[in-house]
Order: C-alpha cells, then sequence, then structure tokens
C-alpha cells in the first residue's frame, strides 16, 4: 500500500476494555478503531457525517489481522485512498503500533457509498472528496 496516496494518520490509545480472554485485542474493535480513523480523516476534510443530509454509508469491510495488538499501545492507522467510482470510494487502511511502527498489524479496506438520507438513494461523490482522493 505504500504507493498509495496516504490521507490520513490516526493514533488511537488501546483501552484495557479492548482486550479479550486470548489477551490481545478483540477482533471486532480493530474495526472501531479503523471506523474511529476514518471519521476523524471526514472531519479534516471538511466532510459533516452526523446529521448531513447526505453522506457515506459502508457497504463494504475487510480486515486482514496479521500480528495481535496487546494493552499498553498505541495503535496507528494509515488510511490510503483506494478506487473512486461515481457513487462509490474506497478507503484502504493499514494498523501498526507507536511502539513497533515498522511491523504491520493488519491491513484492509472499506468501501462506502455516498447516499442521500432522505431518498435512501446513492449520490455523486463530492467533488471536494474526489480531489482529496486523487481521482
Amino acid at each position: 500500500m505504500t504507493e498509495k496516496r496516504l490521507l490520513h494518520t490516526a493514533h488511537i490509545p488501546v483501552r484495557w476494555g479492548d482486550m479479550d480472554n486470548y489477551g490481545h485485542v478483540n477482533n471486532t474493535v480493530y474495526l472501531e478503531y479503523v471506523q474511529e480513523a476514518r471519521v476523524e480523516w471526514f472531519a479534516l476534510v471538511g466532510i459533516a457525517i452526523d446529521h448531513a443530509p447526505q453522506g457515506p454509508v459502508v457497504l463494504q469491510t475487510l480486515h486482514t489481522y496479521l500480528k495481535p495488538v496487546v494493552h499498553p499501545a498505541t495503535v496507528v492507522i494509515e488510511l490510503y485512498a483506494g478506487a473512486v467510482g461515481r457513487s462509490s470510494l474506497v478507503v484502504e487502511h493499514r494498523l501498526s503500533t507507536r511502539e513497533d511502527p515498522h511491523n504491520c498489524y493488519g491491513e484492509g479496506h472499506c468501501k462506502l457509498v455516498w447516499i442521500d438520507h432522505a431518498s435512501n438513494a446513492s449520490v455523486p461523490v463530492p467533488d471536494s472528496l474526489r480531489s482529496v482522493m486523487g481521482a
């Protein structure tokens, strides 16, 4: 993913409650970390998603778990530009930790569809976001 356009890097502290009985971060929490990074990135590029008339809806999420994260740690989520269609875009991600930045702990992507919430129909991805994505 290093040849992709880096969109945003988020640093998220691992909470003790993120751990499971196996002694590492629970698999579902990784997706929460990636979601937090996406929400942070949308805010930074001026895309309002809370109660906005139009916005992104998750169509597909994929995460490949490569190495377990354990508390204490700070996860580092790097978001990269993926494919951009008429009404959809892909945001790829790479997860590492601040303590071990050279090892990839997980990677994947999220495909988002831009919709009009009132009609529940897809609409074009905003031009401003297309530009940020390099499309």
